[in-house]
């Protein structure tokens, strides 16, 4: 087959996934995680659940398949902005973005995924795994910012957790209806960082510059 056909090829299993994972994001909101089947989500995608099969081996896998999607995304830019913003600056323009796209209906579609996660203890656990993630990438890069090594209980990742435990909290009390998703995230980055931004060191003050261990 031509080379010039793989990226078309590649285009229609991307086009294929995204229409899975919608309509699962659907009917979980509409009927539970637990009451969907995989045969209702091939369904309402307009496809044959065989077809579901070869892009998602479990249910678990395409429900969080966004998250993971994002994920993704949050790891190319991070490692995309180093040199360019600090890593308070970056995630403060992340969860800019992030909360203004959760919250565009309002939130109320967002809180009922938050509840459709936590009301089942396979997929909160998944979630709390890919929330690892974030403060993993958030530490390297929190050591790079403070020229220090990411290994074992440091700075950088007592501040990632800090960050990522104030962001629960909001989320927490944004569940309950009484928290401001934007603002309250971006309240939590701004204090995290006037307590640490002394700690960043620039690149004219620089020394040699420690490698970063994973943890």
């Amino acid at each position: 087959m031509p080379a010039t056909k793989f990226p078309l090829r590649s285009k229609r299993k991307a086009e294929t996934r995204c229409k899975l994972i919608r309509a699962a994001r659907e009917l979980f909101l509409k009927k539970g995680y637990d009451e969907t089947t995989l045969e209702e989500i091939a369904d309402a995608a307009g496809l044959h659940v065989q077809t579901l099969y070869r892009h998602f081996a479990t249910k678990q896998d395409l429900a969080v398949a966004g998250d993971i999607k994002w994920l993704d995304i949050f790891r190319e830019d991070i490692k995309a902005a180093s040199g360019k913003q600090n890593t308070f600056e970056f995630w403060r323009d992340w969860m800019d973005a992030m909360t203004d796209h959760l919250t565009r209906d309002g939130g109320d579609r967002y809180r009922r995924h938050l509840r459709i996660r936590h009301a089942s203890p396979t997929l909160l656990g998944t979630s709390r795994q890919i929330q690892s993630e974030y403060e993993d990438l958030l530490a390297n890069s929190l050591a790079h910012d403070f020229q220090v090594e990411n290994k074992g209980v440091c700075l950088p990742r007592l501040v990632a957790g800090m960050l990522m435990a104030g962001n629960g909290y909001v989320l927490r009390q944004f569940d309950l209806g009484e928290a401001d998703l934007k603002a309250e995230t971006l309240q939590v980055i701004d204090q995290v960082y006037a307590q640490y931004a002394d700690q960043i060191v620039t690149q004219v003050e620089a020394a040699p510059k420690i490698a970063v261990g994973a943890r």
